[in-house]
């Protein structure tokens, strides 16, 4: 005779009413490691990109008109080359601004022999090297300064940002998986009589297994899906703060299709973990019945 599976597992076990929430508090957490990691990659991605495309054209001070008029030349040749996409002269007032941490908010500054500096912004394939050589021989002393000691740094940062956070997330992710498996196994410890029955009145161990598997699958699934609200919810309560303007911090989270699927990697993992463990549990016990 085939007994069904819910005269099998009794429904008020240990598992079914602790094991769900136990899953749900660390998908939960594993999963708002994994996407603050993720947001953190991609805007550490996006201000190296933005550097890479930034360079800062320096005309040295000239007097008169034809300090004016080497300007106008030079952002003449900036706005033709292939390699820019845009370049606008930094005024006084910005000038005044870069240097009001040094020099303060005197009015001194602008009596100083500052150089012209135009802001330049180069297309993805730019080549920086001919813009570089061409101004260097129609405009003797300007200097193009590519920010590579400040691109550097912060390149050195992000590789430093990313590592560490893919550390936490690994011993969040451990974290978790080792508290889903403690706590499967212990919600299966006060079914052992129950295993041991079954065993006893001749059910084979692949059918007793796989009777414990489907209902911890099901709770792992439950617990699952209790997760994933307050991680929606956090990701909307986010969103929302944040509005059109994200912090600078933070930058917006525009996932790929790698991003999701490494995003959905903890609420996979935490059912398909409590089900095996149950499994191997069972299988563990009946064989020292054996």
């Amino acid at each position: 005779m085939i007994i069904p599976h819910s005269k099998i597992l009794p429904r008020n076990m240990l598992g079914s009413r602790l094991l769900p929430l136990v899953i749900a508090v660390n998908v939960y957490l594993a999963s708002l490691a994994i996407l603050g990691g993720l947001a953190l990659i991609g805007a550490t991605g996006r201000w190296t990109a933005e550097l890479d495309q930034l360079v800062t054209v320096q005309v040295p001070p000239e007097s008169g008109a034809s300090g004016t008029a080497v300007v106008k030349s030079v952002l003449g040749v900036l706005r033709d080359h292939p390699a820019v996409a845009q370049a606008h002269p930094l005024d006084v007032s910005d000038m005044e601004a870069l240097l009001a941490p040094w020099l303060g908010q005197s009015a001194a500054v602008r009596e100083l022999p500052l150089p012209q500096l135009i802001d330049v912004e180069l297309r993805p394939a730019g080549d920086l090297d001919s813009l570089r050589k061409r101004l260097e021989a129609e405009f003797p002393g300007v200097e193009v300064d590519d920010h590579r000691q400040w691109r550097d740094q912060m390149q050195a940062i992000a590789t430093s940002a990313r590592l560490i956070c893919w550390s936490l997330v690994a011993m969040i992710s451990l974290a978790a998986i080792a508290v889903i498996v403690f706590a499967t196994r212990a919600s299966l410890e006060s079914q052992n009589e129950l295993v041991a029955l079954l065993h006893m009145i001749g059910a084979h161990n692949s059918f007793v297994a796989r009777e414990f598997q489907k209902h911890f699958l099901g709770i792992g699934i439950i617990g699952v899906l209790i997760g994933l609200v307050p991680v929606g919810l956090t990701i909307a309560a986010v969103v929302y703060l944040t509005g059109d303007d994200p912090a600078p911090w933070m930058g917006r989270l525009m996932l790929g299709p790698a991003d999701y699927v490494i995003a959905a990697l903890p609420p996979l993992s935490a059912a398909l973990i409590t089900m095996l463990t149950a499994r191997l549990t069972v299988l563990s016990t009946l064989t020292v019945l054996d």
